[in-house]
């Protein structure tokens, strides 16, 4: 079958699609005939050797595919061979066929595509992660999300919505804010990149966003740097800001005087472990975001869509920052 296998780190372009071997499908896995894949940032970390974890190499990059169950290993009774899934995994992805372990498969209801399920489902499930487990966002509440038109802000700020929370995006573009706004958000436009005027303008400008100086009750931060200490001004009494990641290759460091004095609360909300330590949190945010796009209640934003052997220019696409929504690559007869 061909993929992309990877022989040693490196940039995205580097890497070339080529056959391999089939993968044998083990107990407690399913085989599943991938007809889509989505690409992440943290896929463009991982064939660079960026990324938190570093598989040894050779071994097939990849994390977001939907398709086709074609098999089921010894022990696996919740899927069947025909049944239409999506699959979350370490790896494995970027092939035409992938063995995935049933904790990381999950079935498409009836009117969402490949295309869409492949696209949303690590942007989602962080952001249900983000909102929903860890933010704790209720009806009413005031959200912040910065970085709201890439992968992980935009399904915030759709789900937050969906909860009932009165949401402010922040995009560096009105480009961008128009997507957010489609989103339910009202969109604020943030292009200072100054440190010092990112955090006046959001100690001004989103902090009264909703015509009081009270501030937010949450930030979901996707960018991290000079955006993760301004967010922390735009924050009122109790606010929460909660980690998803560093966009700006900038990992800041909160002041503990600071969160005292304004009683404020800084959490992390890494998707990965939530499947070893909260599996049945995350079957259930997924069941609930899939459930709100078979309902067009949320949309997954996918913008690009591009053959199987341009899957690695999409990569670098992403690493350039020339993507808006998700890249979304087809496979085999959805080709």
């Amino acid at each position: 079958m061909l993929a992309y296998e990877l022989a040693a780190y490196g940039p995205p372009l580097s890497h070339q699609l080529g056959e391999v071997a089939e993968p044998q499908v083990a107990a407690g896995q399913v085989l599943i005939a991938v007809e889509a894949i989505g690409l992440n940032f943290p896929d463009a970390l991982m064939v660079q050797g960026k990324y938190q974890k570093r598989p040894q190499t050779p071994f097939v990059a990849g994390r977001d595919c939907a398709g086709t169950v074609t098999a089921i290993g010894a022990g696996v009774t919740a899927f069947k061979p025909g049944d239409k899934v999506v699959a979350q995994v370490f790896s494995g992805a970027f092939a035409e066929k992938v063995a995935a372990p049933v904790d990381r498969v999950f079935l498409r209801p009836d009117g969402v595509s490949a295309r869409d399920a492949a696209g949303a489902v690590t942007v989602f499930n962080t952001a249900f992660v983000a909102v929903a487990i860890r933010a704790e966002v209720k009806a009413g509440d005031r959200v912040i999300v910065t970085g709201a038109a890439g992968g992980v802000g935009a399904a915030a700020v759709q789900l937050a919505v969906n909860l009932g929370a009165d949401v402010v995006g922040i995009v560096s573009s009105e480009a961008k804010a128009e997507l957010v706004r489609r989103a339910g958000a009202r969109a604020i436009v943030i292009a200072e990149r100054d440190p010092d005027l990112l955090k006046q303008a959001f100690k001004t400008q989103v902090r009264q966003a909703w015509g009081d100086d009270r501030g937010g009750n949450v930030a979901i931060d996707t960018v991290g740097g000079a955006t993760f200490d301004a967010a922390l001004r735009a924050l009122g009494f109790a606010g929460k800001l909660v980690v998803v990641g560093f966009a700006s290759g900038d990992i800041p460091a909160a002041k503990a005087n600071y969160l005292l004095y304004n009683n404020l609360t800084v959490m992390g909300a890494p998707l990965d472990i939530h499947f070893d330590e909260a599996l049945e949190r995350i079957r259930a945010g997924t069941s609930y975001w899939l459930d709100l796009l078979s309902q067009d209640k949320v949309q997954a934003n996918v913008s690009t869509i591009l053959p199987f052997d341009q899957l690695m220019q999409g990569l670098q696409d992403i690493l350039d920052r020339k993507v808006t929504g998700k890249i979304v690559v087809t496979v085999g007869a959805a080709a």
